[in-house]
């Protein structure tokens, strides 16, 4: 089949390329990843369970859950932020954490409208002195949908009655993009986080101590946080903004009619200030509960640039003592530097995100969790409890030793919930910091290759298993298996090199595209052999055995114009005195006698795995070996000449049987069959748009004249000593007696001629005792003892098989043959250089 030649196979995968083309596009570009992005994911969430759970021996986490027992002491929200305070203050005080990170946070967005304001800015005032002394606590800030502060002139614009649409600070990317040209990745430079407030935030201090707790939900592609922006960059009034709303908050002060631009003094580089006439007013209370940390509240600069650090790299910058100069971003990495040396190295992609390592699942024995209930009550027991239970508390404390503590709503009714790679039921998010600060720590970064990687591999893998699983030669299932295994090896490789090296081969588009277009692959050649086997069929079907004709389809050889040099076994056959047959049979009777007889004739040959070449009126002509291969070739013939003989008998008796419906003739039929086994040329030949399947050669030529031949010596099956010799290297079912060694008409070299006389199993005594004398005589005749020979003949013609009266239509025996022609070699001796042959005159 032209799909199943090595160059047909390859015009087939190259005409399935579009299915591997789809896969690439479907799980590369951008805009149809979120199709497949669910896939992807489940694929890498694979990856993860199959790899198993990690240690982070490098650094220490540990959880304080804010659970439903911790809600039960400090009761349901609006929660005092004092109690958070406490926490940090005890965690330090006697724990003697590195850090504390809050995922929570303590903007006034949060503060309930039901608790008084004065109680609230107490608590605020609280944890403002443990924020001072102890300055290893961060606390949260989040893109969240809050509308950001109008600007000074939005205000004033709204003061005279205008309506100012507010903006939110996570409007999508494509807003800010056009209206105000950002080119952030993540968060665009004129937006702004929701974050604490004056006076957990005061001026001069950036954001020092503030993470943001975002996830890039666009590349995560699902519910599971996998992706993190490890800084966002907000320029812009925002930062003044939010500290007085603080401010007004705290204060109860309404500054809207009283900013002022000024270029006073302090400005540096033309920057416009902003002056607050009241904060002498607010000065004195301030400086009183905050101390000197906040000096310069009348002028505030009216634009900052921001760079806000994620959660965890501001979490790993205090528990390492960096400051914020430390942390230097480059174009594809941020570096961690201490005294002047690198000392952490974390890859961004675009410019900003980085991918989380999930080393566990939340109830793990690596994760190491505490409730902040529990914390309270280790420290009333340090601080009021008896020698044992002071005891017992100091242990418990042991556990938070340099460790950095992320403090969390865990219980499910506070919904800060999510699935991870390691659990499909949605746990506690702040899980998703401390699986970055272990990612950052440990140095087991994701690492994924290009997209033209992808497709590349992509490509390389579905045409290798398509090539295999398509291939239908020889070895076709071998190939299948190989094809198989491939894609085992691929996938084995995929979970592989995640579990050892955390890199991210492409798994779906991969594999998808190996099996879909191996399966198009093999419906298309399916289709196209199923047309190709009724061609073959149609061909060959008529003069092929039908385990041949399957043989030949499976092997997916195309019949072409042309031949090929075979050993063969040709063979040839002819009723005996057909032109008889034909003068005394009409010719409806005619046509069903050489029916009924060239079925059965056929039907042996095709049992035999003989080939048909062709029917000439009453004679066949077949051949062995040929187009497919046949073991023991020459067996075959002989036994299908054997067999036709004994079938021919059958028929006999059959017709004999009929009585009147046939001539006398008819049960007298006697067909002559030549075999000859040698090389010759077989193929289909003819014209270009017809030609037959046929066998051409000399050696065809002399079973032609084997079979003709035969009549000389009153015989019905002569194969030439070629046959004789293949099929008694393989079997003695055959019994064989040598005729002679003859040079046929139009051919220079002599052949040696035997009879086969039956099959093994079909010899009488008296055949047994014909072929002993005949053979005797045979020896006599070689050795030019001719009259020792005659000698033998004159017994063995009496007991020929098919003497005269036993069969009065067979004119003469080999014994009769070999008679005559020893009284003429003693009337005409052959002389002494004589190698046995005879002359044919004749065809």
């Amino acid at each position: 089949m032209a799909a199943n030649s090595t160059g047909g196979r390859w015009k087939l995968l190259l005409c399935l390329l579009p299915i591997p083309l789809f896969w690439i596009f479907f799980t590369e570009a951008k805009f149809a990843k979120v199709y497949s992005q669910q896939l992807v994911n489940l694929a890498m969430d694979w990856r993860y369970k199959v790899r198993g759970e990690l240690e982070a021996p490098e650094v220490k986490v540990i959880y304080v859950d804010v659970d439903a027992e911790t809600i039960s002491r400090i009761g349901e929200r609006p929660w005092s932020r004092f109690r958070f305070g406490q926490v940090a203050e005890k965690l330090f005080e006697y724990g003697h954490v590195s850090a504390v990170g809050f995922d929570l946070i303590f903007s006034k967005n949060s503060s309930s409208e039901l608790v008084q304001p004065e109680h609230v800015n107490q608590s605020d005032i609280e944890f403002r002195k443990v924020l001072s002394k102890y300055p290893n606590v961060v606390l949260a800030a989040n893109y969240t949908q809050i509308p950001l502060p109008y600007t000074f002139e939005e205000r004033e614009r709204i003061k005279n009655g205008e309506h100012i649409e507010p903006r939110y600070r996570d409007m999508p990317l494509t807003y800010f993009h056009e209206k105000y040209g950002a080119d952030y990745p993540y968060t665009p430079k004129t937006t702004f986080p929701e974050m604490p407030t004056f006076p957990l935030v005061l001026m001069g201090n950036g954001t020092n101590g503030i993470g943001l707790i975002a996830e890039d939900k666009e590349m995560s592609g699902d519910t599971v946080p996998r992706w993190i922006p490890l800084y966002a960059e907000a320029e812009g009034p925002y930062y003044t903004l939010n500290l007085l709303e603080g401010y007004e908050y705290f204060y109860d002060l309404n500054f809207n009619d009283n900013f002022l631009f000024e270029d006073t003094e302090q400005s540096i580089e033309n920057q416009q200030f902003l002056r607050v006439p009241e904060a002498d007013i607010i000065r004195e209370p301030t400086v009183q509960v905050l101390g000197n940390n906040f000096q310069n509240l009348g002028f505030m600069p009216l634009n900052t640039k921001q760079t806000f650090l994620h959660f965890s790299i501001e979490l790993a910058r205090k528990h390492l003592g960096l400051d914020p100069e430390d942390i230097v971003i480059e174009e594809d990495r941020m570096i961690f530097y201490k005294d002047d040396e690198p000392i952490i190295e974390l890859p961004m992609v675009e410019g900003q995100i980085m991918e989380v390592n999930w080393f566990s699942r939340w109830f793990s024995e690596y994760n190491t969790r505490a409730s902040m209930a529990r914390i309270f009550d280790a420290a009333h027991m340090l601080e009021n409890g008896n020698e044992a239970q002071q005891k017992e508390a100091r242990e418990y404390f042991d556990q938070f030793k340099d460790a950095i503590v992320l403090i969390g709503p865990t219980d499910t009714t506070l919904q800060d919930l999510a699935p991870t790679p390691f659990d499909s039921v949605p746990v506690p998010k702040v899980g998703m910091h401390g699986n970055a600060i272990k990612t950052i720590f440990t140095g087991k970064f994701i690492k994924r290759l290009d997209w033209w990687h992808h497709a590349l591999i992509t490509l390389v893998l579905t045409y290798l298993v398509a090539a295999l699983g398509t291939y239908t030669g020889r070895y076709n299932v071998w190939m299948k298996v190989g094809s198989g295994l491939v894609l085992v090896l691929y996938v084995g490789l995929v979970f592989g090199s995640f579990s050892v090296f955390h890199l991210v081969l492409p798994f779906i588009a991969p594999v998808a595209s190996a099996i879909t277009t191996t399966t198009a692959g093999a419906v298309y050649q399916l289709v196209v052999e199923e047309k190709q086997r009724g061609r073959i069929k149609g061909m060959f079907g008529a003069y092929l055995s039908p385990d041949l004709v399957n043989n030949m389809v499976e092997s997916g050889e195309e019949p072409q114009l042309g031949g090929e040099e075979v050993e063969i076994s040709a063979f040839f056959s002819d009723i005996q005195g057909f032109s008889t047959f034909s003068e005394l049979l009409p010719a409806d009777r005619l046509v069903t006698l050489m029916n009924e007889y060239l079925t059965a004739m056929t039907d042996i040959l095709q049992e035999e795995f003989g080939t048909l070449d062709k029917y000439i009126g009453d004679a066949m002509v077949a051949m062995f070996n040929a187009p497919l291969h046949v073991e023991n070739h020459a067996l075959r013939a002989c036994m299908a000449a054997a067999r036709i003989q004994t079938r021919q008998n059958e028929l006999r008796d059959k017709w004999a049987a009929e009585g009147d419906d046939w001539p006398e003739i008819v049960p007298k039929m006697q067909t002559r069959i030549g075999v000859n086994t040698g090389p010759a040329v077989v193929g289909n030949m003819g014209s270009e748009s017809r030609f037959n399947y046929t066998m051409m050669g000399d050696t065809v030529n002399l079973a032609a004249r084997s079979e003709s031949g035969a009549k000389s010596y009153g015989l019905y099956i002569m194969v030439t000593g070629e046959t004789r010799e293949a099929c008694m290297a393989v079997s003695d079912e055959c019994v064989f007696r040598y005729l002679d060694k003859i040079r046929v008409k139009g051919r220079s070299q002599p052949a040696e001629m035997y009879e086969l006389v039956c099959l093994k199993e079909d010899m009488d005594d008296e055949t047994v005792r014909c072929l002993e004398i005949y053979q005797k005589g045979i020896d006599r005749y070689l050795q030019q003892d001719f009259n020792g020979a005659i000698e033998f003949f004159e017994q063995s013609v009496e007991l020929e098989p098919n003497r005269p009266e036993k069969n009065q239509e067979a004119p003469t025996t080999p014994s009769d043959v070999l008679l005559a022609r020893c009284l003429y070699y003693l009337e005409e001796p052959p002389g002494e250089n004589w190698d046995g042959v005879f002359v044919m005159k004749t065809k």
